[in-house]
């Protein structure tokens, strides 16, 4: 199995039971997903895997979280594919545990697979209470230490928050913000790309060892961050596919829905990086 089809649905924000949906959205988020998920079924093959990059649910309990179990039980059954779902900074961790896995898994919300010749890691930068994201040194050596178990697997990283790049100077309050510190771990490896979501618009770039970073646009809304201090923000629903033949690396970007209405926004203060540990 060395070609493979991976599905990226970033940031869907669902809206909780009895709540409207975020930033004045006119069309609910669950709407928007089962879109989605209508238009994976017009698509010339089936997934491999489908990955779910954070921020599931924006703030919801852990009744939201068995809907969206649902969901990905219906999904895993019709398409056959493996599915993986990792947390964001709008998800609750209690609320996700309770509702969605069949045990507590500790401090972070990490694991992998293979696929062939792939490695996939799901990593947990959620930080409590904290837009910004940061990798735990100890989820960093789990890391390292299976890298170094498997140097001949092509290795690929996804989790919500964006490592820093050259396209996210406006975000650097936001991001993750230990970017060395997994370069470093990644260094020297078999790496086949970083996939992450958070900022809201799609950008790519490749930093440290060549290391290919992909970033995902939102199944729900849409921000633009050109402008430091005022990002406004505009409904839209897209997804990505991203496709593996042999260890090299193509992503497609699936645009369904696009309003340049401005439906809210965001006003930012210091966009410098957080400056001190963000764990708590």
């Amino acid at each position: 199995m060395q070609y493979l089809h991976v599905i990226q649905i970033s940031d869907p924000h669902l809206t909780p039971h009895g709540q409207v949906p975020a930033h004045h959205q006119q069309l609910d988020p669950w709407a928007k997903l089962a879109a989605i998920i209508r238009d994976m079924r017009q698509l010339p093959f089936r997934p491999d895997l489908v990955v779910f990059t954070g921020d599931l649910i924006h703030n919801g309990s852990s009744d939201d979280y068995q809907r969206l179990h649902a969901v990905v039980h219906t999904m895993k059954a019709e398409f056959g594919c493996h599915v993986r779902v990792l947390l964001g900074n709008h998800d609750c961790r209690a609320a996700f545990y309770q509702g969605y896995l069949p045990a507590d898994p500790g401090p972070y919300y990490a694991n992998r697979m293979r696929l062939g010749n792939n490695d996939f890691y799901f990593l947990d930068s959620k930080v409590a209470g904290e837009e910004a994201g940061w990798l735990a040194t100890t989820q960093l050596q789990w890391l390292g230490k299976h890298l170094r178990q498997a140097p001949t697997k092509r290795a690929f990283l996804f989790l919500h928050h964006p490592l820093d790049g050259p396209t996210l100077v406006n975000m650097h309050y936001a991001i993750l913000q230990n970017t060395p510190a997994l370069l470093s771990v990644l260094r020297g490896h078999n790496v086949g790309g970083v996939f992450t979501g958070h900022v809201h618009f799609s950008t790519s770039y490749v930093i440290g060892d060549n290391v290919l970073n992909v970033v995902g646009g939102s199944a729900a809304y849409d921000i633009d961050c050109a402008d430091p201090h005022r990002h406004p923000i505009h409904e839209s629903s897209s997804y990505q596919i991203i496709t593996i033949d042999h260890g090299l690396v193509g992503v497609t970007v699936r645009q369904l829905f696009q309003n340049p209405t401005i439906i809210d926004e965001l006003k930012i203060g210091s966009t410098k990086f957080v400056g001190r540990h963000p764990v708590k």
